[in-house]
């Protein structure tokens, strides 16, 4: 779960404790406490024990659920102001709104005129292949499968690709994480 790992360190400079210190007063792993400071990911286990060492309730850590989900408009305007980006990571969630929202603004300009709708799709094309590049990156696929899209059904294995999770890598440490960006 996501915690306040700013928070955490708070607590422990206010009461001058090194890592070390809070490691051997929570009974958790001075690895778990570095880990923790540094990504704010932590078990419930590990949060209780920290709320018990610093007198304070649980849920003073946990970070709110939609402090970590960027909203709709949000994710909107970063997938276009990264038009020129094929690199990287995209999430699922950022992807599939992009595209509907892409739909949507097509299916506009078509209503108004067919100009319209071709100059939408045309000056959006960029910003869709970008966004669909990075989340294929994002599920371990090659961008260049985007290339389907010129087949008649070729949509379909392509949406199946878009549609898988993040993959999961292994850190140098060999613990495992997951980028969804």
């Amino acid at each position: 779960m996501k915690i306040h790992s700013e928070l955490v360190k708070k607590y422990r400079a206010d009461r001058q404790w090194s890592q070390e210190q809070l490691s051997e007063l929570c009974g958790l792993n001075l690895r778990t406490i570095q880990r923790l400071e540094s990504s704010g990911k932590a078990s419930m286990e590990s949060v209780r024990a920290l709320a018990a060492v610093f007198e304070v309730e649980a849920t003073t850590f946990i970070a709110d659920a939609s402090e970590a989900t960027p909203s709709t408009w949000d994710s909107l305007k970063t997938s276009l102001m990264k038009y020129d980006n094929f690199s990287g990571r995209t999430g699922r969630r950022e992807y599939w709104q992009f595209l509907l929202f892409y739909i949507l603004l097509v299916a506009i300009g078509s209503v108004i005129d067919l100009k319209l709708e071709t100059l939408v799709a045309l000056i959006l094309l960029l910003p869709l292949l970008a966004v669909g590049s990075r989340r294929l990156h994002d599920a371990g696929e090659s961008p260049w499968w985007q290339l389907l899209f010129l087949v008649p059904f070729g949509f379909v294995p392509v949406f199946f690709l878009l549609a898988k999770e993040s993959k999961t890598d292994v850190t140098a440490d060999g613990a495992q994480s997951s980028s969804t960006a």
